[in-house]
């Protein structure tokens, strides 16, 4: 049987695109970015805005969302997702977890997978009024491991550059401390030597293992990220490098700008070098160039927890990378030929773990750690907004009595799922000096999803403003 001509893929595929170019056009789509560190709450984030939105016409509670105050947003619902090659959002299993008898947070990121929204409203201004009753936005999320994040600098970098990075980082006495059984692996490897595929194997393990080691003492800055969290690359070749130090390279004479060919030294090089080209560089172009709007998530509140090595860490992992992404504001043009970013919140996630008086102080310590970063982007024109957030809510404000005073307190439910009363603690608006560390430590809570009974939409704390600064610009 013959294939119609339209029905021929490359026919089809041309038409795709000619429909997402129109969109553009008409500024009916939006490839919204998520992005976050691991642990910063993506999941449970993308699995409150999907609920929101179906939500948004029943129970949800979303009086700052201009087009639900207005009552002209006609409903939502789940379109097919765009690429057929990534796994589907898990949203109903996220629901089924939070909405079981014993409820459990949404499962962190293992690979990509997207989710589709088309978002239909009555149109408020404009010709187009007039013209039709009803409009539809398009909205794409992609959500991806945090782990990956960090590997979209190294694009920038050859090997010897990275080594070179690595061994500052591997300079932190805590890091170094880790690091130990890694120098005992590389240090009897011959870099000049025929290249030995199974040694470079087992130190590639080694330091592996010293990663997933860093990221249990509350290290985000990374790298390679699928070292952590292979996916589809468990046990591939592609993942068997590790840096050199500079003393190493002297001591055997090392050029890795020419090394010896066929050596230990140019098969490490090569695999950084593949490792960016085939892995890294796809994904970036399969994603990031085409964000036009992104949500920055920061978990401040567990870096202050694990002390002021965490708090750096982290602070230095946000500014690697924000270098990464496209900004500046976007045009008609722009939006067709080079999409850019051009609103952008940064949002401390988690702010159902301190009492209602202290958000005020946790977005401020949010845009201290942000503010070399923040500066480059607001010159370059992108509208920002710093907030603090709680995707899922887990806790109740409540009032207590200290020496006949009143003072806030949270109501929840701890790890083990009993029931809890107590003051969090004050959230410092700026990093304190190492040495206040030394003397005093922060234990801001872990808490369990709430119990949410037949509720269909989900608690949350400033959802509905996030999504009226990200989205109500197209709902109009």
């Amino acid at each position: 049987m013959q294939t119609s001509f339209f029905q021929h893929p490359n026919i089809q595929s041309t038409k795709q695109k000619l429909k997402l170019t129109t969109a553009r056009l008409v500024n009916h789509h939006v490839n919204l970015a998520v992005t976050g560190l691991s642990g910063s709450g993506k999941t449970a984030f993308i699995t409150s805005l999907v609920n929101q939105l179906i939500e948004a016409n029943e129970a949800a509670q979303l009086p700052f969302f201009s087009v639900v105050r207005e009552s002209r947003l006609v409903g939502v619902k789940r379109d097919v997702q765009p690429n057929l090659t990534f796994s589907r959002f898990a949203y109903e299993d996220a629901m089924a977890n939070l909405t079981q008898s014993s409820p459990e947070w949404p499962s962190s990121t293992k690979g990509i997978s997207q989710v589709r929204l088309q978002i239909k409203y009555k149109k408020s201004r404009g010709l187009s009024k007039y013209l039709t009753e009803d409009a539809t936005l398009t909205l794409d999320i992609t959500d991806y491991p945090g782990e990956w994040l960090l590997d979209l600098p190294l694009l920038d970098m050859d090997y010897a550059q990275w080594s070179t990075h690595c061994q500052g980082e591997l300079s932190d006495p805590i890091r170094h401390d880790l690091a130990k059984p890694f120098f005992d692996a590389v240090e009897h490897l011959d870099l000049n030597a025929v290249g030995d595929e199974l040694a470079l194997q087992k130190i590639a393990e080694v330091y592996s293992q010293y990663l997933v080691d860093c990221q249990s003492r509350g290290y985000q800055l990374l790298q390679p990220g699928r070292f952590i969290l292979p996916g589809e690359l468990t046990g591939a070749p592609v993942l068997h490098f590790f840096p050199i130090t500079d003393k190493q390279l002297e001591q055997q004479g090392v050029d890795l700008s020419k090394p010896v060919q066929n050596s230990n030294a140019e098969l490490l090089s090569k695999r950084f070098k593949h490792y960016k080209t085939q892995v890294v560089q796809p994904f970036y172009k399969e994603h990031f160039k085409r964000f036009d709007r992104q949500v920055v998530l920061v978990d401040c509140l567990s870096a202050l927890n694990r002390g002021f090595h965490s708090y750096q860490d982290l602070q230095k992992a946000l500014d690697w990378l924000m270098g990464s992404f496209k900004y500046g504001s976007s045009n008609v043009l722009q939006r067709l030929f080079k999409p850019k970013i051009d609103k952008l919140v940064f949002a401390a996630s988690k702010a159902d773990h301190i009492t209602p008086d202290q958000q005020t102080n946790l977005v401020k310590l949010l845009e201290s750690m942000l503010h070399s970063a923040r500066k480059q982007i607001q010159f370059e024109g992108v509208v920002t907004e710093s907030t603090a957030v709680s995707a899922i809510r887990a806790s109740k404000s409540a009032l207590g009595q200290l020496n006949g005073e009143s003072i806030p307190l949270l109501q929840g439910r701890n790890e083990q799922g009993s029931a809890i009363t107590l003051f969090p603690g004050e959230v410092p608006q700026s990093c304190p000096d190492p040495e206040f560390w030394k003397q005093q430590q922060f234990e801001f809570p872990k808490l369990s999803p709430p119990l949410l009974n037949s509720e269909h939409a989900l608690p949350h704390i400033r959802m509905d403003q996030v999504l009226d600064f990200l989205l109500a610009d197209k709902l109009t």
